[in-house]
């Protein structure tokens, strides 16, 4: 057996000193990490390179990784997350900013030499350096993503970006957690020259040899960018800057994320003295902020989306298939979207539909989402060009003999679905793997019409496939190992988060969603308003509320849905039956410009007032803690069924799916957590309230009950 290297020896190899032409590198390369991370150890052994180097001054210092594709991935989490007790922060803090003011006043030139992720902690180490200089590759993305998981760069980053920059261009980056690429770095001024990657370390040495003080060329800022940074700095105007970006945030976010308009106010605190007290006023915010509840809990989830990818990626790799040509049966809005991924991706995509007409409407589609990202400089020209390339329309099975993994994206029906299946399996190889992208039949169903039911496997995707991240990989009773393994390698290469789930109508997410929505219509047809159901759940932190969610997935499609799962789960998911005056009034939602609301050119007006009548409505006032806890209780209620039923059994995968799948409030932490935090007995009680006044439907299941009686949560830590 191998010793086990010691702590110490670990971080001496984590990050080391060298010395040539006299000039030092500084190379972090965590011999037991994918990516670089900044941690309390790893800053030391920094801090001591630097007292060596103040003592025996080189001719320049150069920072870079050892690591492929990634300089340096921000602070270790891990640490930050453990952090409970203001002042130790701030202690922390204020070690961190006297590490990097030491690093930003050395006597020679230092360079941070980028290549790959330079993400929070990395580009604020960065941006204590004299110069920096980024690698052309598309691995290299500059930014700051501190807010996505609930606190704010708190190593200077709050105050020197926008010092380096100007605060217009510098509050987006701190305030969205956006990336930029090394030429959009360079034109922001973020970095001060770019290079190929081989070239890295050479022009990093030529850049030590002009010396710290040439080689920065600062970019014209456009004329508005100029006027709102002069505004930025002057005392009767400041509120026009900062609270233009306060209300982009409230907008954004609804005021449910205290980081980034607690940002706002850092960085206007911070520009309006100097360096060392705009890092102090940095500190004291952090501090405060990072013990908060809300930062707890989107930590939280980066730590279950971290666990989810890692055991996607041992999945993934035991598979051999190469998986480099894919087929998408279906060239509609799902099937396109699937394909223009993949081809994004570097795979060749054979898209087969009925006719010419369908499958020129989906490369139309897969052209148009390309476009998009050449206009918004996410792709070059000829790179989507070479993109498209990888689509081949067709409306036969010719071709399909070579393809060992095929996605399937028709219409909702069986008969159909059943058709394809057995024509695609004519068509391929005896180990072609069959992946149905439906929501709601049964995988085992489907398998019934396979002449190798072991390799037909469920892939559930969201839409927009191209925005939506989360991809539900659904195995019946006898789909094989390696299919589910292969299947995972698909949604790796699309960069999807997975969870992996066992069959049965609806699977999962689209179980517990349907009760959600479904509760949002019996409130409704009681007498709640259609703006106050919406308004008290994008309160409480949805993205949209469920009545426009139902216009916006179509009202047809929704009682289809509905229609599958109430062969299965009965009055759990039965609709008020008036809703079937909806679909006979032509009621479809957004894509017919007609549903709850109004709309005019495609865009939504205001509710439509019509629907009352139709509906024979009168109005009842309902509270907006009822409207709140009956829908997102019954989420939690068909959650439990769910798991008593073998659905789904992680806490992990439960909450990444509401999370991710349709937008349960990340700063709740997800459903599961939600349900820990308010307490299970307090649920039970309310759901049998609720059922006693308005149906057996909102009986609470028998697994919370035990769980509840038994003082048990969900999540352990």
């Amino acid at each position: 057996m191998a010793p086990t290297s010691s702590p110490e020896d670990v971080i001496e190899r984590a990050i080391r000193l060298d010395h040539e032409d006299g000039i030092a590198w500084i190379t972090l390369d965590h011999p037991e990490k994918k990516v670089n991370t900044l941690s309390s150890a790893v800053m030391a052994r920094f801090e001591s390179f630097i007292d060596e180097l103040e003592a025996n001054p080189p001719k320049g210092l150069v920072i870079l990784s050892g690591k492929k594709d990634t300089f340096i991935a921000g602070a270790d989490i891990e640490e930050i997350q453990a952090l409970a007790d203001p002042p130790q922060v701030r202690e922390l803090l204020a070690n961190g900013h006297a590490l990097l003011t030491r690093v930003s006043k050395l006597p020679f030139p230092v360079v941070s030499a980028i290549h790959g992720a330079c993400l929070g902690g990395g580009l604020e180490l960065s941006l204590a350096c004299h110069l920096r200089i980024a690698s052309t590759s598309e691995k290299t993305k500059l930014g700051l993503p501190e807010v996505m998981i609930g606190i704010f760069p708190g190593l200077g980053g709050t105050q020197r970006l926008p010092r380096l920059i100007g605060p217009v261009e510098a509050l987006p980056l701190i305030l969205t957690g956006k990336n930029v690429n090394a030429r959009k770095a360079k034109r922001l001024g973020l970095v001060d020259e770019t290079c190929h990657p081989a070239d890295l370390k050479k022009a990093a040495k030529g850049l030590i040899e002009k010396g710290k003080d040439r080689g920065r060329h600062r970019p014209k800022k456009p004329l508005p960018t100029k006027i709102f940074n002069t505004l930025a700095g002057l005392p009767l105007a400041k509120n026009l800057v900062y609270g233009r970006a306060k209300g982009d945030v409230l907008k954004k976010t609804g005021g449910h994320y205290p980081a980034p308009l607690i940002a706002v106010d850092v960085v206007r605190r911070g520009l309006a003295t100097n360096l060392q007290r705009g890092l102090e006023i940095e500190a004291e915010a952090f501090a405060d902020l990072v013990v908060k509840p809300e930062a707890k809990r989107l930590m939280g989830i980066f730590f279950m989306k971290t666990d989810a990818d890692g055991r996607a990626a041992a999945l993934a790799k035991s598979s051999d298939r190469d998986l480099d040509s894919i087929g998408v049966l279906g060239a509609g809005f799902m099937g396109s979207g699937v394909a223009q991924v993949l081809a994004y991706k570097n795979t060749r995509v054979v898209i087969k539909d009925r006719d010419h007409e369908g499958v020129g409407r989906g490369l139309a589609h897969c052209r148009s989402l390309f476009d998009k990202l050449v206009k918004r400089r996410k792709m070059k020209p000829m790179a989507r060009d070479l993109a498209m390339s990888r689509l081949e329309g067709t409306t036969s099975y010719e071709g399909f003999g070579a393809l060992d993994f095929v996605i399937e994206a028709v219409f909702e029906s069986v008969e159909l679905k059943h058709r394809v299946i057995q024509e695609t399996e004519a068509a391929g190889p005896d180990n072609l793997i069959f992946a149905s992208n439906t929501s709601t039949i049964p995988i085992a169903r489907l398998a019934e019409a396979s002449r190798r039911p072991e390799n037909v496997v469920g892939m559930h995707f969201f839409s927009p496939v191209h925005k939506m991240p989360l991809l539900e990989i659904i195995r019946h009773p006898t789909t094989s190992d390696e299919t589910v393994a292969a299947t995972v390698k698909v949604g790796k290469r699309m960069g999807k988060t997975m969870i992996v789930v066992n069959d049965g109508p609806g699977f999962f997410t689209t179980r517990v969603l349907a009760p959600f929505l479904n509760e949002a219509a019996w409130l409704l047809t009681g007498g709640a308003k259609i703006e106050d159901i919406d308004k008290a759940l994008s309160g409480w932190g949805f993205p949209v509320g469920p009545i426009s969610l139902m216009d916006e997935v179509g009202i047809d499609i929704g009682a289809h849905v509905s229609e599958v799962l109430l062969e299965y789960f009965g009055e759990r998911i039965t609709p008020p039956p008036v809703f079937q005056r909806l679909i006979d009034d032509g009621r479809k939602g957004r894509k017919a410009g007609k549903g709850f609301f109004r709309y005019e050119g495609g865009k939504k007006q205001g509710v439509d007032e019509g629907v009352y009548p139709l509906l024979g409505w009168s109005h009842k006032p309902v509270s907006r803690e009822e409207i709140i806890e009956r829908c997102w209780f019954q989420m939690l209620n068909e959650t439990a069924h769910c798991i008593q039923d073998g659905i789904i059994e992680n806490p992990i995968d439960i909450d990444l799916g509401v999370i991710f799948g349709f937008g349960f409030p990340p700063f709740r932490g997800g459903l599961l957590r939600e349900a820990d935090r308010v307490g299970l007995g307090t649920i039970v009680d309310k759901l049998d309230a609720y059922a006693d006044a308005h149906g057996e439907r909102l009986r609470p299941a028998e697994l919370l009950r035990t769980m509840a009686k038994e003082g048990k949560r969900f999540h352990q830590g």
